[in-house]
């Protein structure tokens, strides 16, 4: 994306002061740890990563065992704390959003460090605007935005931009870092919707990797007995609870929110499980004065969190969040790791490319494959942009007929099963699953586009119709799901232009392009994304100041661009039409220099071309 955001700018009002550095492993109770994770890693090959049944807890919410989610109503019918598509779709959205913060708000490159920046939200780059819905219906289904830097509460203006109550690290517009622990969270806010939501990240660091195998018991202070949880996760919680909570507090004095939604992934996940029963304690009041039923007022969503809470501790989260589920993708290691005497909470979901199951029975069914030769597809079925692509995916499938639903599952596995060698695209290296499941397999379609062979375009015509099934969508179909990374995963930080395609990419292009109320807006894109690549030169998913000022003047009959300009000259009439944009959109220019753009992305290429009314085809 445009603009080099890994180097942050100086938040000027509060320096920090400067820390001593202290080894990882120099204390002895880090060597303790140290030893608990060996015995745990060795304690994994032997159980085969797979480990014995839970004991049964009841549930204030009631689904029979392995209730199929194809099976579910629709969301406008559904029941007040069952299972909402749409929560867990914004959910993994969110979940994924958490990640943008190591790279694009704060500054840590070497641990320790002796002090650290904070950029500010005002100085986002047009890319980052679009990707926290700055500009409308650019990111579908992401609406969140981030709070404000202060709320007026009684008339009074009420900061929320401080320094942490506790521990080393700072309070910015909802972004809580804090360095000792580093535990990382984002709290956003939907004033529409009433609900301010709270997103623990996972695993990022050597610190989170010991917090995470600190498993011994520690005290958890909430609730009505003496509960008990994993001591890393609970020393990780409860270095930002403070802030958490009168962040939550100033907010909610506001009056404009009624509901609280924690998610979090890995990590994340089960400290979102702890926030959202810490909070059910200590926002009970204002939740109960709400008039909402328990399970609307308080939810969570998680993704491949580990265990981590004492049994007693689970049934008391069970029945003081009953809307709380987390969901586990098919061989993802993290969720099956045993760990002495802690369980899981929450309703579990266990899905893949193809299958969701609600409430599925953990005894019965480990996984969905019984080859667990590919150690592999443990780690790659923990990344948080399977678990959105898996939810984007069933999402599309619920639009549609089970009957039209096969029909684009046979055109895509007749994709991945090709008869002609002399087709556009290779097959990647087919892992164990994907050896007897086609759907598990992927593309990896070029730069370029590659229209759909004539046996895979006449079953998707005879299923839909040719007049919503067009030849232009036929023929872009796979180009624009190669693309489909860029505004679902949130993968900012790798500028590739080649994306591998997925049944769930094939399936929510297909959605979007053809079923969708703003398949318009798509086709838009599209069309301008056609543009972009036609002048991406080298093809790396960026368009160069020059390429991008050329473009410029030609639309404008201005001519070429000169071989003899020079690059600062060059640059600047990059940033001239930029800061255009930005007085359109009402958004301050950030004018430190790490912060301004040097190359063009496809988001701001889009943005630029719609805000100055020039055309697709006059660009092509």
């Amino acid at each position: 994306m445009g603009g080099d955001l890994s180097k942050a700018v100086p938040y000027e009002d509060r320096p920090f002061p400067a820390r001593t550095a202290r080894p990882l492993v120099s204390l002895p109770g880090n060597m303790l740890r140290f030893g608990q994770s060996v015995t745990l890693a060795a304690g994994l090959w032997t159980r085969n990563l797979v480990t014995s049944a839970e004991e049964s807890v009841e549930s204030s919410i009631k689904y029979p065992v392995n209730f199929e989610l194809d099976e579910m109503t629709q969301e406008t019918k559904r029941e007040s704390g069952r299972f909402s598509i749409e929560f867990a779709t914004l959910a993994a959205r969110l979940a994924c959003f958490s990640y943008l913060e190591g790279g694009m708000y704060w500054r840590s490159d070497t641990r320790p460090v002796d002090s650290f920046h904070v950029t500010h939200p005002s100085q986002f780059s047009i890319g980052m605007l679009a990707a926290s819905n700055k500009i409308p219906a650019f990111v579908q289904g992401f609406e969140p935005d981030l709070i404000p830097e202060s709320v007026v509460v009684n008339g009074e203006s009420v900061p929320l931009d401080t320094q942490l109550a506790s521990g080393w690290g700072r309070v910015n517009s909802g972004l809580l870092k804090e360095f000792d622990s580093d535990t990382d969270v984002v709290i956003m806010h939907d004033v529409k919707k009433e609900t301010i939501y709270i997103m623990w990240q996972g695993t990022q660091s050597n610190t989170d990797a010991i917090n995470d195998v600190r498993f011994l018991p520690r005290y958890w202070p909430y609730g009505n007995k003496s509960y008990f949880a994993s001591e890393g996760f609970v020393r990780s919680h409860e270095a930002v609870i403070m802030d958490v909570r009168n962040t939550i507090e100033k907010l909610w004095s506001t009056n404009q929110y009624k509901k609280i939604f924690v998610v979090g992934h890995s990590l994340g996940g089960i400290l979102a499980n702890l926030n959202a029963h810490a909070l059910s304690y200590l926002m009970q009041k204002e939740l109960e004065e709400t008039g909402l039923p328990k399970e609307e007022r308080l939810v969570c969503y998680t993704f491949g969190a580990p265990r981590g809470m004492t049994w007693e501790l689970r049934n008391d989260y069970n029945e003081r969040v009953p809307h709380s589920y987390r969901f586990r993708n098919d061989e993802d290691i993290v969720p099956r790791i045993p760990s002495p005497n802690k369980y899981h909470a929450g309703i579990p979901i266990i899905l893949d490319e193809h299958r969701v199951v609600l409430n599925f029975d953990e005894s019965a069914i480990s996984s969905f494959i019984d080859d667990k030769s590919e150690i592999s597809e443990a780690f790659s079925d923990h990344h948080i942009s399977s678990y959105l692509s898996h939810i984007i995916g069933l999402q599309s499938r619920l639009r549609v007929t089970p009957e039209q639903s096969d029909q684009i599952e046979k055109a895509f596995a007749s994709l991945v099963e090709p008869t002609d060698q002399k087709q556009a695209w290779t097959i990647l290296q087919p892992t164990e699953k994907s050896k007897t499941n086609p759907l598990a397999r992927y593309l990896k379609v070029g730069v370029d586009p590659v229209p759909l062979p004539a046996g895979v375009k006449a079953i998707l015509q005879e299923a839909f119709g040719k007049e919503k099934v067009t030849d232009e969508i036929c023929d872009n179909l796979l180009y624009y799901s190669s693309k489909l990374n860029e505004t679902h995963i949130f993968d900012l930080e790798n500028s590739e232009d080649v994306q591998e395609v997925s049944i769930n990419c094939f399936r929510t292009s297909f959605s979007e392009l053809v079923l969708e109320s703003d398949k318009a807006l798509n086709i838009d894109k599209l069309r301008y994304r056609l543009a972009f690549d036609q002048m991406d030169s080298d093809k790396n998913g960026l368009l160069s100041p020059r390429e991008f000022v050329q473009a410029a003047m030609t639309v404008r009959g201005e001519g070429d661009l000169s071989k003899e300009t020079e690059d600062e000259e060059i640059i600047n009439s990059l940033r001239k039409e930029f800061k255009e944009c930005y007085n359109h959109m009402k958004v301050p220019y950030p004018e430190d220099p790490n912060m301004e753009l040097s190359t063009v992305s496809f988001t701001e290429f889009y943005i630029w071309a719609k805000e100055n009314k020039i055309a697709a085809e006059q660009l092509r």
